[in-house]
C-alpha cells in the first residue's frame, strides 16, 4: 500500500509538472538567495569575532581636541605598574595612501623581541626567519596588497614615501595566507621603528597601548583608574569591539531581511493564489478518488505530500546552489553587502559554518506556505459529494 501510493504520488507530480514548474523555480531562487545570505553572515561572523578574541581586553588611545593622537611610548612603564595587568605593549600602525589616493595599505609595525608578537607571527606565516627578516628592510604583504603591486610592476620592493619628504625601499619578504584575507587582505607587517619612519611616528610615541587582564573581575576596576589618573585617554575594550561588529553585522542583516520579507511575502499570495485555483481536472480527479474508496484524509494527505515534495526538493536544490555559491564560488556581489566595495579587491575563502538553529526556522517559514496553500482548498473539494466533484 505504501509503495502504491509513492508511485501514485510521483506519477501525480510528474502529471502535474507544468503547473509546478514555475514556482519550483521560483522557490529555489528564493532559498539561495536566503541561504547565501545565512551562510555568508554565519561564515563572516565567525572569522571575525574570533580574530576579535585575539584581541587585547584593553586598547588605550590618547585623545586630544574630540580625536585621536600619538601616545606616549613611556606610559608603558606606569601602565605596567598596575596591579593585574600581565601584559603592556605599545602598537605603531595607520593606514598607506597609495600615489592615486584611491587605495590604502594597513601598516602594522612589530617588535620582534616582544616574544608574544613574534609568537603570533610564526602562527600566521607558518616560515617566519626572523634574524633573514631584520637582516634588511623587509616586509610581509597580503594577498590584496600583493595583486596591487604586481599590477604597478612592484614585484620585489616597494618605495615608500616618508613625511619627511624622503623615499623608503622596503623589500617583499613573504605573503600572509590567503585563509587570512578577511582581515589581512591590506596588511602590511614590518619592524616597529621601519614602521615609524614611514608612517611619520616618533620614536618616543606609539599609535596606542594595548593591555591584557587576565582576571575579568578587575577589568572595571583597572578601566577606573586608568580613566582616573589619565583623562584625556579613550580604553576600547575587546567586549565593546565585539559588540560594534555585532551590530554592524544585524543592521546589514536587518536591511537584507526586510528586502528579502517583502519578496517572500509577495511570493506567498502569488503561491497561495496559484494553488488555490482548483480547476475541473483537479476536481474530477479528487471526485474519482472519493469514488474508488479514498478517505478525505487520504486524499488531502496525497495532495499536501504532492506540494511537499515541489517544496523539500526545490529548499534542498537551493541549499546545495547557496553552499557552492558561498563557500566555493566566493559568493560574488552578495559579500560586498559585507565587505564593502572600499579598498583593495578582496579574493575571500569563507569558512564553511552552518547556523541550525537558522536552518531550521527558514525551513519551517518556507514551508508553511505551500502546507497552508493547498490544505484548504483541497479540504473544500475532498469533503463534497463524489458526484458533485465529478460533474
Amino acid at each position: 500500500m505504501q509503495n502504491s501510493f509513492i508511485n501514485f504520488l510521483f506519477l501525480l507530480v510528474y502529471k502535474h509538472r507544468s503547473k509546478h514548474i514555475a514556482i519550483f523555480i521560483v522557490s529555489v531562487i528564493l532559498v539561495t538567495l536566503l541561504a547565501s545570505f545565512m551562510f555568508l553572515s554565519s561564515s563572516i561572523k565567525h572569522d571575525a569575532l574570533l580574530s576579535l578574541g585575539q584581541q587585547p581586553d584593553f586598547t588605550i588611545q590618547k585623545i586630544r581636541g574630540g580625536r585621536s593622537v600619538d601616545i606616549p611610548v613611556a606610559l608603558v612603564d606606569k601602565f605596567s605598574d598596575i596591579r593585574g595587568v600581565s601584559y603592556v605593549a605599545p602598537r605603531v600602525f595607520g593606514r598607506y595612501f597609495t600615489p592615486d589616493r584611491k587605495h590604502y595599505f594597513t601598516i602594522i609595525g612589530i617588535d620582534f623581541f616582544d616574544q608574544q608578537l613574534t609568537t603570533w607571527i610564526n602562527k600566521l606565516t607558518q616560515k617566519m626567519d626572523i634574524k633573514s627578516f631584520l637582516s634588511k628592510d623587509h616586509m610581509i604583504i597580503g594577498e590584496g596588497v600583493r595583486n596591487y603591486l604586481h599590477e604597478h610592476y612592484y614585484e620585489d620592493s616597494f618605495n615608500f614615501s616618508t613625511p619627511d619628504g624622503s623615499d623608503k625601499k622596503v623589500y617583499i619578504f613573504d605573503d600572509l595566507p590567503h585563509d587570512s584575507n578577511l582581515i589581512a587582505n591590506d596588511l602590511i607587517l614590518m619592524d616597529i621603528n621601519l614602521a615609524r619612519k614611514i608612517l611619520g611616528i616618533s620614536q618616543d610615541k606609539a599609535t596606542d597601548i594595548i593591555l591584557d587582564i587576565p582576571n575579568p573581575s578587575e577589568r572595571e576596576n583597572i578601566k577606573f583608574k586608568l580613566l582616573s589618573q589619565n583623562y584625556d585617554t579613550r580604553i576600547i575594550t575587546k567586549k565593546s569591539l565585539q559588540k560594534a561588529y555585532e551590530n554592524i553585522f544585524n543592521y546589514k542583516g536587518g536591511i537584507f531581511l526586510l528586502l528579502f520579507t517583502i519578496l517572500l511575502i509577495t511570493f506567498m499570495l502569488i503561491l497561495f493564489q496559484r494553488y488555490s485555483m482548483i480547476n475541473n481536472s483537479d476536481k474530477k480527479e479528487i471526485g474519482i478518488l472519493r469514488a474508488v474508496g479514498w478517505s478525505i484524509k487520504d486524499i488531502i494527505t496525497l495532495k499536501i505530500s504532492e506540494t511537499l515534495s515541489i517544496a523539500l526538493l526545490a529548499f534542498l536544490l537551493g541549499l546545495l546552489i547557496a553552499y557552492g555559491y558561498v563557500f566555493y564560488a566566493g559568493a560574488p556581489l552578495l559579500k560586498d553587502i559585507f565587505l564593502g566595495f572600499g579598498n583593495l579587491e578582496n579574493s575571500v575563502t569563507f569558512t564553511p559554518v552552518i547556523d541550525f538553529g537558522m536552518l531550521s526556522s527558514m525551513f519551517l517559514f518556507f514551508i508553511v506556505p505551500f502546507i497552508a496553500s493547498v490544505l484548504i482548498p483541497v479540504w473544500k473539494i475532498a469533503i463534497t459529494d463524489a458526484n458533485e466533484a465529478l460533474k
